[in-house]
């Protein structure tokens, strides 16, 4: 095993223990020392060894193995015809004692573009934001689209979910992260395939 010396609040300890690959009863029955030659007490290495596992635990809410990037569920976004602008941002706000963590999926389709299911839709985009990793979600998924003729997504997210939002701001809602994960299991979740349809664009003129 590799040891590396890193400040504690370094990423370098979650590594070491991760990719560490060791025979434990080579491990227990020699003698453990530092990298100064000192020798460490079984102590000293449970410490040690209990450090790296929180380090690895407490790791999993800034970014979980598994979902996607924010780099790549953007691509994925841009990518569907019709989409013309596309942005998945997670942040996080002090209440109180707590740390309200939330993800905020937004797109914008072209001109005449529409979503024949805004239902299909509105699960896609929840998907999609729930399996982005960039930090754990405990809070809400917010999601925006903008388009004309407007999709009415608040109204689209309603169906069979708690949803906040304004009537007169029918490309914007919020969805409890309670009720995502409840639908999409723990996060972060499957990066989802995009449905046939899911955005269509304007019906061409008939040819005189």
């Amino acid at each position: 095993m590799k040891i590396q010396r890193t400040d504690l609040f370094g990423t370098t300890a979650a590594v070491v223990v991760v990719s560490a690959d060791i025979d434990v009863t080579t491990a227990v029955a020699a003698p453990a020392r530092s990298p100064s030659g000192m020798r460490w007490s079984s102590a000293a290495r449970c410490a040690l060894g209990g450090l790296g596992l929180v380090l690895i635990l407490s790791g999993c809410a800034f970014g979980g193995w598994g979902g996607q990037s924010k780099e790549s569920a953007e691509a994925g976004l841009l990518s569907i015809p019709g989409v013309s602008a596309a942005s998945v941002d997670t942040n996080s706000l002090q209440s109180g004692f707590a740390v309200e963590t939330s993800t905020a999926i937004k797109i914008t389709l072209e001109p005449g573009y529409s979503a024949p299911d805004p239902v299909a839709l509105a699960d896609f985009l929840l998907s999609a934001a729930w399996s982005t990793n960039t930090k754990k979600v405990n809070w809400a998924v917010r999601l925006d689209v903008v388009s004309d003729p407007q999709i009415s997504i608040l109204d689209a997210a309603d169906e069979g979910q708690t949803r906040t939002g304004f009537k007169d701001d029918p490309g914007h809602t919020s969805v409890r992260a309670a009720e995502v994960r409840d639908r999409f299991g723990a996060w972060p979740g499957d990066v989802p395939e995009v449905p046939d349809g899911l955005i269509i664009g304007p019906t061409p003129e008939p040819t005189p």
